[in-house]
Order: C-alpha cells, then structure tokens, then sequence
C-alpha cells in the first residue's frame, strides 16, 4: 500500500511583488496552510474563495471580546448566583442574535 503522506517538497523563488500577490490571494482562501494552497494552484484544482465583509469581521470580533469580558466579570464572583444566572441568559440571548445576524449577513 502507498502511503498518502506528504513525501516531497518543492521551492520556488519569487520577487517581493509576486509574493505579497501571493499571500494576498491566499488570505481571501479557505485553505488553512499555504501549501494546501498552492498545490490547488500546482495542479490547476479550482480554489475556494471567501468574499469577505470587513463590517461584518469587526462586529464579530466586538462581539467576541465582549463576550469574554462578561466572562472574566462572572468568574471573578462580583454576582450573586441569581445575577449569575440572568447575566448567563442574557449572554446567550445576546450570542443568538448575534448568530442569526451574521447568519443573514452571509447569506447576501
């Protein structure tokens, strides 16, 4: 049985130009490692590209660390355990609607 492991590698030199147009098209991909990508690219496979909201991105990333930060302020144990609770259902009402909002943001 051959093994399906990665055996080979392969170096390019490129100018400065052609590098950042590089890693400029691979950011806008789903691929998670540059070299899944460029083997798409090697063997002339279509790539997947993601069209990217920079509003959205933000308001996601606001989100997020807010989220964290209410987190931070319940561990620290400032609420009784009923402001616990309700803070607790508020985050996940507010993580819904959080969802649902980037859910119809991404769909457009």
């Amino acid at each position: 049985m051959v093994s399906k492991r990665l055996q080979w590698k392969i170096g390019i030199s490129v100018r400065e130009a052609e590098y950042q147009k590089f890693m400029e098209a691979y950011n806008n991909t789903v691929y998670r490692s540059i070299s899944a990508y460029a083997r798409k690219l090697l063997f002339g496979k279509p790539v997947e590209i993601i069209c990217r909201n920079r509003s959205l991105d933000d308001f996601i990333e606001i989100g997020v660390k807010l989220r964290k930060d209410l987190q931070l302020l319940i561990n620290k144990g400032l609420f009784t355990p009923a402001e616990k609770t309700e803070l607790q259902k508020k985050m996940t009402q507010i993580e819904d609607q959080l969802t649902k909002i980037v859910e119809q943001c991404c769909q457009k």
